[in-house]
């Protein structure tokens, strides 16, 4: 086997360039011969001479003579100038107009010239007429002027509305904006209204004044008549001249009220001589009475109700009927309350405290039974309602209180049917009466200090609740009585050992001839003062004799000053020898 390679034989040679080439070549020159095919076939026979139809020769000779007439009425128009008379350059430019116009018409294709020149004559005429507009205008507002003043007002309205038109057809205008005025229309449109309403307002008023006087006179009927009248003419201005200084939406209300008083009176009428023939009978005849302000009430309900524009309604009046009515209920309870409180205190005074327990509760039950039915009844005396409360609360302690204050008490020298404490309020009295201890010396038999005047004012009311009397402070004249002329050499002593002012206990001090103790020394008292602020103070140290509380030695105070150096003594004005 031979394993020598066999000679293979060699591959075609490929196309050369030149041969592609040519193929190219080829194929451009087979198109460019077909393109030129196509072109001879499809392109038009060569043009000949254009042949105008008739009516296109009529047609440009009209457009020739249109742009002919145009510029002759133009030119014309620039001769007369700006201030050329409406009349004279309107015609113009209106010919002009009509002449651009059929130019477009015309043309067999528009042109944009034609248009602009057609917008720019149809402004001009706008600004033209706005000018001769606004003229006229201002002489129409003169002439109304005129004739205001003439006091001829239907024609000068007239004339003020004609310069509103006009002005208003300037400002809707294709007017350039400069020669237009929004605020001069509005101006006009107020002036017009104001014109036109005065007349109405003047009649409305002259209503209103005869309708008050038929009012007075009695001539309901034809005051209600006026009075729709006048009411009608405020609507029409209220809603027809918005804008001017007549609108009034509350009149419409006043008059309207006016009118449901007059349609009122009789009933209002009516309920005056109820009530007044309800207190007539009062005095002898209660049912009579409550029937009648039954009444009444039924008539201020009927009022309120139907005639709710009425200067008589009034919810007031209603409840002060209601009032008399509980008032005269309660009458006779509150009779028989304050008749039992009466009996109570005399039994106070006695010291009969059983029979006046008794008596207290009673009043009290009563008294509130009343005021729970009745409560808008008048004639509750409130100084009477804390004073059975008081004493119904403190039922326990009327014995006691009463056993200390008569302890205390001795008669004033000269004023035998009033008595003074020979101390002061001691601590322990004070608290029992009024539930509290202002002291800052704390101390049961030590007098209490540091006490303001109204203080004194609710103890003395209180305590004499209790005496069933009544209790006070005491005047500057009756706390120099007090001191009396027999007092001088102890007090005189008594004050030179205590100069220094301190707080005394109760008791320790010397007494007068009449048996009262620290008078001299001790606290300050508070004696009886006028209304206002200030009040005074006697006594205490700062009167270290007989001889400078004789004179008086007041010392000013305000009354609602707390010092630990103020106290006070109480009169009672009851005659010692008949209460025990």
């Amino acid at each position: 086997m031979n394993y020598d390679k066999e000679e293979e034989l060699p591959d075609a040679p490929p196309p050369t360039n030149r041969f592609r080439l040519a193929g190219l070549i080829a194929g451009g020159v087979l198109i460019v011969a077909a393109g030129l095919g196509w072109w001879w076939l499809a392109a038009p026979a060569a043009p000949g001479p254009v042949v105008k139809s008739a009516d296109q020769a009529k047609t440009e000779a009209q457009v020739a003579a249109l742009e002919t007439r145009v510029e002759e009425l133009a030119g014309r128009l620039a001769k007369l100038g700006a201030d050329a008379p409406a009349a004279t350059a309107l015609p113009l430019i209106e010919e002009i107009i009509a002449r651009q116009g059929e130019l477009l018409r015309l043309r067999p294709a528009t042109q944009a010239r034609d248009e602009l020149r057609l917008n720019e004559w149809q402004t001009k005429l706008g600004d033209v007429k706005a000018r001769e507009w606004s003229r006229q205008s201002q002489e129409l507002e003169a002439a109304s002027a005129e004739l205001f003043k003439q006091q001829q007002v239907p024609a000068a309205v007239e004339k003020l509305k004609a310069a509103l038109r006009l002005q208003r057809d300037v400002n809707g205008s294709s007017a350039d904006a400069a020669l237009k005025n929004n605020g001069r229309e509005a101006r006009l449109e107020q002036d017009a209204e104001r014109l036109e309403a005065e007349p109405l307002q003047a009649e409305t008023a002259r209503l209103l004044a005869a309708a008050r006087a038929a009012s007075v006179a009695g001539r309901w009927t034809e005051a209600l008549e006026l009075y729709g009248r006048a009411r009608d003419m405020q609507q029409q201005l209220n809603r027809d001249y918005a804008r001017t200084r007549f609108i009034d939406l509350l009149a419409v209300d006043r008059i309207e009220a006016e009118m449901a008083t007059l349609s009122a009176t009789d009933a209002h009428e009516q309920l005056e001589a109820l009530v007044r023939d309800a207190a007539a009978a009062a005095g002898n005849n209660l049912a009579k009475a409550d029937e009648l302000l039954a009444a009444a009430a039924a008539r201020q309900k009927l009022i309120n109700e139907q005639f709710a524009k009425s200067r008589f309604v009034s919810m007031e009046r209603l409840q002060d009927i209601e009032v008399e009515r509980q008032s005269l209920h309660a009458k006779a309870a509150l009779d028989e309350v304050r008749d039992l409180d009466r009996r109570a205190a005399g039994h106070l005074r006695k010291r009969e405290l059983f029979q006046a327990q008794q008596l207290l509760a009673s009043a009290m039950e009563k008294l509130e039974a009343t005021v729970a039915q009745l409560p808008k009844a008048r004639g509750v005396d409130e100084d009477l309602r804390q004073r059975l409360a008081y004493l119904n609360l403190r039922q326990s302690d009327l014995v006691q209180i009463q056993d200390q204050a008569y302890d205390l008490l001795l008669p004033l020298p000269g004023h035998e049917q009033f008595a003074l404490l020979k101390t002061e309020v001691p601590q322990a009295l004070f608290a029992q009466v009024m539930n509290t201890n202002p002291s800052r010396n704390a101390g049961r038999t030590l007098p209490v200090d540091s006490v303001t005047y109204p203080e004194t004012g609710e103890f003395c009311r209180r305590l004499g609740w209790v005496l069933g009397a009544v209790v006070r402070l005491p005047t500057a004249e009756e706390f120099r009585t007090a001191v009396g002329p027999a007092a001088a050499t102890a007090t005189n002593a008594w004050g030179a050992e205590n100069s220094s002012g301190k707080t005394q206990v109760a008791g320790q001090k010397p007494a007068n001839a009449a048996g009262f103790h620290d008078l001299l020394g001790n606290v300050a008292e508070w004696v009886e003062a006028g209304p206002g602020d200030m009040a005074v103070l006697v006594g205490g140290s700062f009167a270290e004799s007989r001889a400078q509380l004789q004179a008086l030695p007041l010392r000013p105070a305000v009354k609602m000053e707390r010092a630990r150096t103020n106290g006070f003594r109480v009169v009672a004005e009851i005659d010692l020898a008949t209460a025990r």
